[in-house]
C-alpha cells in the first residue's frame, strides 16, 4: 500500500491542495494554544503547512515516503513518547488505517492536550 501512495503522491498532493478550504481553518482555530503538532498521515502535507503557517512546531507522519513526511511510520505505530505534542490531528485518513481503533489509541497516546481526527 505505501508503494502505491508513493507513486501517486505529487498527484495526490495537487488534488488535495484545491480542498484546504474552510475544514483547514477550523483546525487552526482548534489549535489555538497549542505549541507543537503531530501531522498523522500527513499525504500531501496540507495540515502541518497550515498548522506551521500558524506558527506551530510540527511533526509530519505518513507511512509513505513519497509523501516527503518528517517521520515514516504507519498511525498504528507512533515512534514517539506519551503525551509529546500538545495537538495530534489526522485528516481524510482513517479509512486508510490498517487497524482505526490502535490508530486512535497511539494519536490520543501521544496527545498531551487535543486530539482531531
Amino acid at each position: 500500500m505505501t508503494d502505491l501512495w508513493s507513486t501517486r503522491a505529487e498527484a495526490y498532493r495537487n488534488a488535495l491542495e484545491q480542498r484546504e478550504g474552510e475544514d483547514l481553518d477550523r483546525i487552526v482555530e482548534w489549535a489555538a494554544g497549542a505549541r507543537t503538532a503531530l501531522d498523522v498521515a500527513t499525504g500531501g502535507g496540507h495540515v502541518a503547512r497550515r498548522l506551521r503557517e500558524a506558527g506551530l512546531e510540527v511533526v509530519s507522519a505518513d507511512p509513505a515516503p513519497g509523501m516527503s513526511p518528517d517521520v515514516i511510520c504507519p498511525a498504528e505505530h507512533l515512534p514517539f513518547a506519551d503525551s509529546s505534542f500538545d495537538l495530534v490531528v489526522t485528516r481524510i485518513a482513517p479509512h486508510h488505517f490498517e487497524d482505526i481503533a490502535l490508530a486512535v489509541a497511539e494519536m490520543a497516546r501521544v496527545a498531551g492536550e487535543q486530539l482531531i481526527v
